[in-house]
Order: structure tokens, then sequence, then C-alpha cells
């Protein structure tokens, strides 16, 4: 349970800094687009992570969710 916690807090940090990187973008209209690239970026970060724990499994993104 503590392995987690700790797990969602590290992915909770990579978030917040994820958006402040992305920040200057949400100044020129792209809100939209940053939530949903964000997400997915967060999504393929957790998909790699399991990937070098051992986890093998392919790489996936949800296309519906970025808006082209």
């Amino acid at each position: 349970m503590d392995g987690d916690l700790e797990f969602d807090k590290a992915v909770g940090q990579f978030k917040l800094t994820l958006n402040e990187i992305m920040f200057p973008l949400r100044m020129y209209g792209q809100k939209d687009y940053v939530d949903s690239v964000s997400e997915e970026i967060v999504s393929l970060a957790i998909q790699l992570y399991l990937k070098l724990s051992g986890v093998d499994m392919p790489y996936q993104v949800n296309s519906d969710r970025l808006h082209w």
C-alpha cells in the first residue's frame, strides 16, 4: 500500500511539472490541446515505467483524446 501512495505522489509531481513546462502554450489559446496532450504524456510515462520494471505491454496512445 505504501508503494502505491509513493507511486501516486510521483505521478502527481510529474503532472505538476509537466503543466508548468507547458504553461506558455496555455497563454496562446492552446489550453484544450495542452490538457489532452499532458494526459497522454503522463500515460506514456507510466507505460515506460512499467516496461522498464519488467511489465511487457505495448505502448498505447488514446488518439480519441488528441485533437489534431
